[in-house]
This record gives structure tokens, C-alpha cells and sequence, in this order.
């Protein structure tokens, strides 16, 4: 089984004329394709039951007897929806996994398909087991529990949005309690709820420290008797995430709940947003190396992808951030690099020899030539000039402009399907769908490290007036502090000054792992906060004029959340 990571996760929603699946049919389906942590594909569509839709689905939905009429056959969609569940690793996901699937089920088989044997998993009984148990688990509940805005509820395109999304909170939390493969998460999700019964000497010590929790964002650890830390963890709400350990219905992993039972003393730190809270908590679990965490105990290697600084550039994927050439990423794992990588070998001539070139006529062009994959600088069959543009269009893709390329190819495709060549156009179609869930997550902006310099603001959970202000530049976090909204900022236009005549160089593992963690979190909480980048020519007190515009309310700035950056994730 792959690691959470590494599945395919196929999160279903299906809006139906009742409850029966054998008796009643799917009006409306949606799937939301989670790969790599991030989503990477949507397939939604009405579908003609051939029944009638009773007012209370009509009322419920909104989708009535005149929509579905001319809506996609059931045999035109679901084998759309069979070859998502056949991709490899795929699993099948719903938020009342038995309910969605049955219906996906006998919509396939009146298709003639046989149904995918596909793992499936329940993010209704995943909460039950992950969250603290006083609180409710249905989808409106968990929504607004991790703050994720449900669109168009009751549809099948809204409700399956949502729940992908609730889903990787889940895997995150998951991957706290020590499950690392899916093979582990596909058991734990049915794990008995139990009542757990702590000795009463351990709650009677460890009563005090629980209940004087604050309702803050935070990171806690826990000790043994000898005073050796255990275990250390963020939370959103302090209060809420250390005492559902020790509430009776919150089922864990069978380590930390065998760590629950050594716990003898619990201590936190307070930070001002829940992004204080991961970089602080990645910052302890390395620093501690607490026997009982998985997460950041080890340093982790992400891969980039480098346009190396040649004076005939070469794209290689690397894993190390060195300083030399321009870094794209990090990636979360390699496999998503490498697709990638293979995709611009594909459609672009850059060189993938090693070494210096040296331009002659003489010289022979190795078979990438040959192939149309490389257009041979090394035998000045190729400009340099030619090869600075090809560069360039390399990096305008990588920087998340990929329209002119997907046109390129669906120009060709229909060239080809014109020419009755159909199994080119078939390869160009696989190529334009790749590209555009490859792309798809790539930044609005740009994935470049070197290029990722902003100034971000997150309101703080003390008080409405103040926020946590992070800078970036070339991806390190330069600053974090906390300030007023009507701040004078003054002391970060000094800082600026400062930040942007340093040395940018290479990026550490920890510099490298922080990134990972804030362009995550930038990409879980789009609403969550402002952020203003740092241009070439524009000086800094532009810059926080133009941040404290936006604090402040005024302008059309005031309505915009700048979103500087999306992660690259696997799609």
C-alpha cells in the first residue's frame, strides 16, 4: 500500500432521486481527485435518471425534473467515473462512503461495468476517530470546524469540493497520530470506538493542566513521570485538540495511546496564529526528537526541479536547494517532479547532456536530436539565442503559464483528428489532459523560490487590532512579528531595505521544510490572509503602503486577498 501521500484519492458526492440504489438513480455526481495533497482534477455532471424527481429532492437540491431532462446519459458519465477509479492507487472516498458507493455501484453495473475492486474510505468515521468526540461530524459541522466555506450545498459539485478538502485535514491529522500508509488509515477508520478508561491517579494529576488550556492557537508537549518529553503537537485551539487525548470516545493510534497513558505532565507555548503554531511545532519536534512523533523527525528531502545557470541552461531534478540557478518547487515527493520533468522533455529541445558546451559545427548531435527532442546547440544547429527563448518558454510554464501550451496541442490534436489520424489525436488529447492537471495547482504567480518574495498578514487569534506578519525573500522567512492593523510599519521598511541587499544563496533543510509548511498552509486558507509581493521596482514603502491599505480597509485593495502562491503538488 502507498503512503497518504502517494494514493489517489477519488472523493465522491452523488445527489439521487432517494435512498434506495437499486430502486432509485444518481441525478447529479461529482469527483474531486486528491493527489499528492493537493486537487488535481474535478469531473461533475448532471444525469438523466429517467425518473421523476420528487419535490423534496427539488427542494433539498435544486436540481428538478426540467434540469435532468436533457442532462448526460448514465452510460455517457460513469465511464468517465470508472477510469478515474481504475488509475493506480486509487481509492475511493465519501463523506457516507456506503451510501455514495452503492449507488456508484449499481450505476456501473447497468452500464455492463464491473465495479473497480478500489479500497474505500469514510471521512465521516475518519472524524469520529480523529476529532475531539464532542462535536458533531456531519459535513455542514466539519466544514465549519476547519473553516473551509461549503459552495452550493446539497449539490453534488459543492458537497464533493468540500469534503476533498476536509479530507486532507484529515490526512494531516492522520499523519500526527503516527499512520503513515493508507493500508494503515483504511484499518484505523474502522477501529472500534471504545471507552477509554484512564487510571484515575494520572487524571487526578493531569486535571489542572487541562483545564487551564486557552482557546489560543499553540503547540504542547507532553512528559513522563521522569520528565522526558513524549510527544509535541500544534493546535488551532489548545483546549480542544490535548483534551480530546483523554476524552472517552476520541479513538487513537494504538502508539499514542499507549503514550497517553504515560503522560504525567502536560506544558504549551501560546503563538499568535495557527501558522506560528506548524513552523514552531516542526521546530520542537527537532529540536526534542520526542520518541512517540513521526511527523519532522526526520529531515526531509523535497525535490525541485533547477534551470541550471549554464550558459546553455539544463532542467535536472535535485534535492538539494544550493543557490545556483533557479529552483521551482519543493515538490512533496518525487515522483510529482519527475512527471512533471518528463512532461517539459516532451514538448520542449532543452539539452539533458551534462558539462560545459561548446558550440561547433563539427560536432555531432547525440539521438535527443534525432528524436526532435533537443535541438542540438552543441553542432550550432541550434542559436544561442534560439536556445535563450526555448529557456525562457520553459520557465514561462514553470511559472504557471501553460495556456499558449495547451492550445498548441489542441490545435495539433484537431489537426491530426481532421487528417483521420486518430491515434495522434489520441496522444495529444493525453497530453493536453496531463498538462492541465499538471499545471492546474502551479502557481497564479510564480513557483520560482527565488521569486518568492511577499509580505503576508494574518490576523492573530488575541484580538481583531493585530496581526502575524511573515516576509519572505528567495523563500526564507526573513521576519515574523506581530503587529497592530494601524501599525506606521516603519520598522519593517527598514527591515526591507535590509532583506533585499542580503546574500539570498542556498536554502537549508529547515529553510526548505518551512517553505513546504507555509505555502501548504497559504494553500489550505486562501481566505485567511493578505499578502503583498516585493517587486523589482517597487521600493518598500510602496510595499507597506500598499499592505496597510489593505489592513485598513480602504480601496479596491481592501476586497482582494493577494494569493502570491500555490504549491506544486502532484495532480
Amino acid at each position: 500500500m502507498p503512503s497518504l501521500w502517494d494514493a489517489t484519492y477519488v472523493v465522491t458526492d452523488v445527489e439521487t432521486t432517494g435512498s434506495d440504489p437499486s430502486a432509485h438513480r444518481i441525478i447529479e455526481i461529482a469527483c474531486v481527485v486528491v493527489r499528492g495533497g493537493e486537487i488535481a482534477e474535478r469531473v461533475h455532471s448532471l444525469v438523466n435518471p429517467h425518473q421523476f424527481v420528487p419535490p423534496f429532492i427539488e427542494q433539498l437540491t435544486g436540481i428538478g425534473n426540467a434540469d435532468v431532462v436533457a442532462a448526460p446519459e448514465e452510460s455517457s458519465v460513469m465511464p468517465l467515473v470508472e477510469q478515474l477509479l481504475r488509475q493506480p492507487n486509487a481509492v475511493f472516498v465519501a463523506h457516507q462512503e456506503v451510501f455514495d458507493w452503492r449507488f456508484v455501484e449499481q450505476a456501473l453495473r447497468r452500464c455492463g461495468i464491473v465495479p473497480p475492486d478500489v479500497p474505500r474510505l469514510c471521512t465521516l468515521r475518519l472524524a469520529r476517530r480523529l476529532l475531539p468526540a464532542d462535536g458533531k461530524k456531519n459535513l455542514g459541522a466539519l466544514a465549519e470546524y476547519f473553516g473551509i466555506a461549503i459552495e452550493d450545498r446539497h449539490r453534488a459539485h459543492g458537497d464533493a469540493e468540500a469534503t476533498a478538502r476536509i479530507l486532507l485535514r484529515l490526512l494531516d491529522e492522520a499523519e500526527r497520530h503516527g499512520i503513515e500508509t493508507v493500508e494503515e488509515l483504511l484499518s484505523f477508520q474502522h477501529q472500534r470506538l471504545q471507552q477509554r478508561r484512564l487510571p484515575k491517579r494520572v487524571l487526578d494529576v493531569l486535571m489542572p493542566s487541562l483545564d487551564a488550556l486557552p482557546r489560543y492557537p499553540g503547540v504542547y508537549a507532553m512528559y513522563d513521570g521522569s520528565g522526558a518529553v513524549l510527544y509535541v503537537g500544534k493546535a488551532k485551539v489548545l483546549a480542544d485538540r490535548v483534551r480530546s487525548y483523554f476524552q472517552p470516545g476520541t479513538s487513537l493510534a494504538p502508539h499514542i495511546e499507549q503514550m497517553i497513558r504515560k503522560v504525567r505532565r502536560i506544558e504549551w507555548e501560546e503563538t499568535p496564529t495557527e501558522l506560528s503554531a506548524l513552523l514552531l511545532e516542526a521546530q520542537r519536534i527537532k529540536q526534542w526528537q520526542p520518541p512517540f512523533n513521526v511527523l519532522h523527525r526526520r529531515t526531509r528531502r523535497y525535490p525541485f526541479l533547477r534551470l541550471t545557470d549554464d550558459a546553455f541552461p539544463r532542467l535536472e531534478l535535485v534535492t538539494e536547494h544550493d543557490g545556483t540557478g533557479e529552483f521551482f518547487g519543493p515538490f512533496p515527493h518525487r515522483g510529482m517532479a519527475e512527471q512533471l520533468r518528463d512532461l517539459i522533455d516532451e514538448n520542449f529541445t532543452l539539452r539533458r547532456c551534462s558539462g560545459t558546451i561548446e558550440p561547433s559545427p563539427s560536432a555531432r548531435p547525440c539521438f535527443y536530436y534525432h528524436l526532435r527532442r533537443c535541438g542540438a546547440p552543441c553542432a550550432a544547429l541550434q542559436s544561442a539565442q534560439e536556445y535563450a527563448a526555448e529557456v525562457e518558454r520553459v520557465r514561462h510554464l514553470l511559472h504557471g503559464n501553460a495556456d499558449w501550451l495547451v492550445a498548441q496541442l489542441e490545435n495539433r490534436m484537431h489537426a491530426a483528428a481532421e487528417q483521420l489520424d486518430f491515434e495522434t489525436a489520441a496522444l495529444l488529447r493525453g497530453r493536453v489532459r496531463e498538462l492541465s492537471k499538471l499545471v492546474g495547482c502551479t502557481p497564479a504567480h510564480s513557483a520560482s523560490v527565488s521569486r518568492f518574495d511577499l509580505v503576508m498578514a494574518i490576523p492573530t487569534a488575541y484580538e481583531e487590532a493585530t496581526v502575524e506578519v511573515f516576509v519572505f525573500v528567495g523563500g526564507k522567512l526573513a521576519v515574523q512579528r506581530v503587529a497592530g492593523r494601524r501599525d506606521s510599519f516603519e520598522w519593517l521598511v527598514e527591515l526591507l531595505d535590509e532583506v533585499a541587499s542580503a546574500d539570498r544563496g542556498e536554502l537549508s533543510a529547515w529553510d526548505v521544510a518551512a517553505l513546504r509548511i507555509v505555502t501548504s498552509w497559504m494553500y489550505h486558507n486562501t481566505s485567511g490572509y493578505v499578502a503583498v509581493p516585493l517587486g523589482e521596482h517597487v521600493t518598500p514603502r510602496q510595499t507597506i503602503e500598499r499592505l496597510r491599505r489593505i489592513l485598513a480597509g480602504r480601496g479596491d485593495d481592501a476586497l482582494e486577498t493577494v494569493r502570491m502562491y500555490v504549491p506544486i503538488e502532484d495532480v
